[in-house]
């Protein structure tokens, strides 16, 4: 039997044949490219991942470091608490940090304290591997790097493949590490191939079942015109018959066009977007970016984005940023509680449009209907989406908003891991440049922010003025009533301190009991009036104990960048110097340094 070529067969066999081989070419490119680059990705992205959170425990070191080395804290004391404030973070169940010293000494390892102390230079995974002198290896060698090792899980007996990311802290001999465990990754990667298994199944049906009915359509449509194809096969005319088939049935075949090229687009968008938020530098660049999409691509014009701070109980709008909270759509009393939003509380999506007064909290304005998502992060919800609507719109196009709807979740899906790794980071970050005991701004801060202060001073052409503040006697408090009054009086004067400048000035707690402020854009001579209004407030503060009230004083320096020097930490030492005459003239008196304070030629 003579096979036919396959320009001379009916329209319906074409269009199933060419779905199937189409169909089976995404299959294999999905199988045999696509699924192990993503694998890859995964695997890298864990690593990563693990890489960047183990910078931020180094970063910890690295400011206890410090203030051991300003002298607030003894070396001893550094370590000790920045290795707890290590034990204590975690970032996924079974992901943690420890620690070790060059000598293969367990510092700190939270999953199991009893190896604390212990000398692991022996210790060996079942493959026969030294585990912790790899470590040692890959730190003196490299630094940094990771080494992969059975190691078993918190809780369980049995080793199972691991891979940590070791990093050495040179100035203590410490090695920080953390890991991922490889059944974890092979679990969410098993997920993924199950996904795209079954999705490529359903695409499959889908699309087999798409060209049946197209080319069963089409086929019906030709009957009307059978007498003219049979012209067309036989010759008449000067006729191309697969280009008169795709023309006749270009109408259907263009929607199918635009239908697919549309979900790629979204597909491809997406993607973009998520890129796009990971290397944004804030959480509020990301949430303004979001609420961009949802108002000029999506035309959901009525969004409200609040970020909700679950140590503090609040919710606060991030975008857009509102002058007055009457604007909101809201009673205000959830931005100070943030129970009272429904959307938060029960952590699914939130719909006026399926139940009439849904939520108590929205304020019933005329023809206004809302709908609600919640942000989940890490099993609690992190911020929340609102979308208003006014009632005679809402039902013009109803299918048209639950499609702008949907594509608003799945941006916000998207978005929600960068959101979670953003807001860790802001927490360790704040954690490292932030004053436990005052909550003042510490030292490390400003060492990090010098560069930007000078150069917006230098900008600008404006004075930066300079107070460095010592209170008075102040180990006698330590002595005569103990180290917790000593605390509560450097508690009380770092808010003497702060609500004696503007809330533009910077307050550092720079030393035990000694403050540096930094006053922006002053007149000449203005920071000695600050300077005595800081002296005088103090005095005149008394500040209540468990034995009663006690009163102190403080002796302050002021040095002025650039009007003393060109150096913005010259300009500190200045103040410092003068802050030392101030002393030695007899306490609780401002003096503002002059050149004849300073005779080394060196600093």
């Amino acid at each position: 039997m003579k096979v036919k070529r396959f320009r001379h067969w009916a329209i319906l066999p074409k269009i199933m044949t060419i779905s199937i081989v189409s169909v089976a070419i995404i299959a294999a490119v999905v199988r045999f490219y696509f699924l192990p680059l993503v694998e890859r990705k995964i695997m890298d992205g864990k690593k990563e991942g693990t890489k960047n959170v183990v910078e931020v425990a180094f970063g910890i070191l690295a400011g206890y470091d410090a203030l051991a080395k300003s002298g607030q804290l003894t070396e001893a004391e550094a370590r000790e608490r920045a290795a707890q404030e290590v034990r204590k973070l975690r970032y996924k169940e079974t992901e943690y940090f420890w620690i070790t010293d060059r000598a293969l000494n367990m510092v700190m390892h939270p999953a199991r304290p009893e190896l604390d102390g212990t000398n692991l230079g022996d210790n060996k995974d079942p493959q026969g591997k030294y585990i912790f002198r790899e470590f040692a290896r890959v730190c003196n060698e490299k630094g940094s790097g990771f080494v992969e090792y059975l190691w078993p899980k918190p809780g369980e007996r049995l080793p199972v493949a691991k891979i940590s990311y070791v990093k050495l802290y040179a100035p203590w001999g410490w090695i920080v590490g953390s890991g991922v465990y490889v059944d974890d990754v092979e679990k969410d990667m098993a997920r993924l191939r199950w996904n795209m298994a079954v999705g490529t199944i359903i695409f499959a049906v889908l699309t087999l079942s798409l060209s049946l009915f197209i080319g069963i359509s089409i086929t019906r449509l030709l009957k009307n015109v059978i007498g003219g194809l049979q012209a067309i096969a036989s010759g008449k005319g000067d006729v191309d018959l697969s280009k008169r088939i795709a023309t006749s049935s270009i109408d259907e075949i263009g929607v199918l066009s635009a239908e697919f090229n549309g979900l790629m687009d979204s597909i491809s968008s997406l993607t973009v977007f998520k890129k796009v938020i990971e290397e944004d530098d804030t959480l509020d660049d990301v949430y303004a970016r979001l609420g961009s999409v949802f108002t000029e691509e999506l035309g959901l014009g009525g969004c409200v984005i609040y970020e909700i701070s679950g140590s503090q109980g609040k919710m606060r709008p991030v975008y857009p940023s509102f002058p007055v909270t009457g604007e909101l759509c809201c009673n205000a009393d959830i931005l100070d509680n943030h129970d009272l939003c429904k959307a938060k509380r029960t952590g699914h999506p939130i719909s006026s449009l399926t139940y009439p007064r849904i939520c108590k909290q929205f304020l019933a304005a005329s023809g206004k209907e809302h709908f609600c998502i919640p942000m989940t992060v890490g099993g609690g919800t992190a911020g929340v989406v609102q979308f208003v609507f006014n009632r005679s719109e809402t039902f013009t196009d109803s299918r048209e908003n639950e499609r702008r709807l949907y594509k608003a979740e799945q941006y916000i899906k998207e978005s929600l891991s960068v959101i979670e790794a953003k807001r860790l980071m802001n927490t360790l970050r704040e954690s490292s440049l932030r004053d436990p005991l005052t909550g003042l701004s510490n030292r490390r801060y400003l060492q990090e922010y010098t560069e930007k202060l000078v150069a917006g001073a230098k900008r600008r052409g404006t004075l930066v003025g300079l107070i460095m503040c010592d209170l008075d006697y102040f180990k006698q408090v330590n002595d005569s009533y103990g180290h917790n009054v000593g605390d509560i009086v450097l508690r009380e004067t770092a808010n003497i301190i702060r609500t004696s400048v503007r809330e533009s000035d910077i307050v550092v707690r720079f030393g035990g009991e000694e403050f540096l402020v930094v006053l922006f854009d002053i007149r000449e001579c203005e920071a000695v009036n600050v300077a005595e209004k800081i002296r005088d407030n103090v005095q005149n503060a008394r500040i209540k104990i468990p034995e009663g009230v006690i009163q102190k004083t403080i002796s302050l320096g002021v040095s002025e960048f650039p009007a003393d020097t060109n150096t913005f930490w010259h300009a500190i030492k200045y103040a410092d110097v003068a802050l030392y005459k101030a002393k030695e003239g007899g306490r609780n008196r401002v003096m503002r340094f002059t050149r004849e304070m300073w005779t080394d030629e060196h600093f």
